[in-house]
C-alpha cells in the first residue's frame, strides 16, 4: 500500500492497516490476520456493501513507533494522514517568538489554510529584523546575515504575503505555491539561527577533542 511520514514520530514508514472504510462499512485489513480481530464487528455491513470497494479512510500501525494514525484516501490519490495533523517539528535554536510564528504557518499549510500560512510568514519575517535589529531584508543581506538567494527567496513571501493581504485572490493560491514559499522561510531562518549555532558547537566540540 506504499509508504506514509507517521505524524506521531516523523518516520517514513510502510502503511500497516488495522482497520479500512469504505463507503458502507469498516473492513478489516484482509491481508492479514488481523481481519479475525474486526470479523463479527463488522460481518452485517460487509454484507451489505457491493464490490468493487471505494476505500476513503483507514487507522493504521507506524512500523517505527507502534502508535495508530487515521489516514484518507481519496480515488486516484495516495493515503495522507488525517488525524492527527502531522506537524515537523521547528529547529530549537530559532528563538521566540519567530519559533512559535513559524509553527502556526506550517500549521496553517497543514490544514490547507494557505493564505494564513503565508501571512504568518510575513509575521515571522517582522520578527526576524526586529531581533536581528534590522529595519529590512536588504539590511539582512548587507549585514551578511543572508545570501543573496536567500534574499530573493525571503523577499518573495513577502510580495506574496503582500498580495494576498490586500488582493481577493483566494483561488491564487495553491498548496504548491505555499510549500514552495514556506521552504523558502525555512531555509532563511536555518541560515540564520540554525547553522550558525550548530557550527559553533561543532567547532567548540573539534576544539576539545584537540586539547584533550
Amino acid at each position: 500500500m506504499g509508504n506514509i511520514l507517521c505524524p506521531h514520530c516523523n518516520t517514513a514508514t510502510s502503511l500497516n492497516p488495522v482497520l479500512i472504510q469504505d463507503g458502507h462499512a469498516f473492513m478489516p485489513d484482509r491481508s492479514s490476520e488481523r481481519e479475525k480481530v474486526y470479523e463479527k464487528a463488522v460481518i452485517f455491513g460487509i454484507k451489505e456493501a457491493k464490490y468493487p470497494y471505494k476505500v476513503s479512510y483507514g487507522i493504521f500501525e507506524c512500523q517505527a513507533c507502534s502508535e495508530r494514525f487515521l489516514a484518507k484516501k481519496e480515488e486516484y490519490t495516495d493515503w495522507v494522514v488525517a488525524y492527527p495533523l502531522p506537524r515537523k517539528p521547528v529547529d530549537e535554536e530559532i528563538p521566540e517568538p519567530i519559533k512559535s510564528q513559524f509553527e502556526e504557518a506550517r500549521l496553517c499549510f497543514v490544514v490547507d489554510a494557505y493564505l494564513g500560512c503565508l501571512l504568518v510568514c510575513r509575521t515571522a519575517l517582522i520578527a526576524v529584523q526586529r531581533n536581528t535589529g534590522v529595519t529590512s531584508l536588504q539590511e539582512l543581506k548587507g549585514k551578511g546575515l543572508i545570501s543573496n538567494i536567500l534574499y530573493k527567496q525571503a523577499d518573495e513571501v513577502r510580495l506574496w504575503a503582500n498580495i494576498v493581504s490586500h488582493e481577493d485572490i483566494p483561488d491564487k493560491v495553491v498548496k504548491d505555491d505555499c510549500e514552495q514559499l514556506l521552504a523558502y522561510m525555512e531555509a532563511l531562518l536555518y541560515a540564520i539561527y540554525v547553522e550558525p549555532k550548530r557550527l559553533a558547537d561543532l567547532s567548540q566540540k573539534r576544539k576539545q577533542l584537540k586539547d584533550e
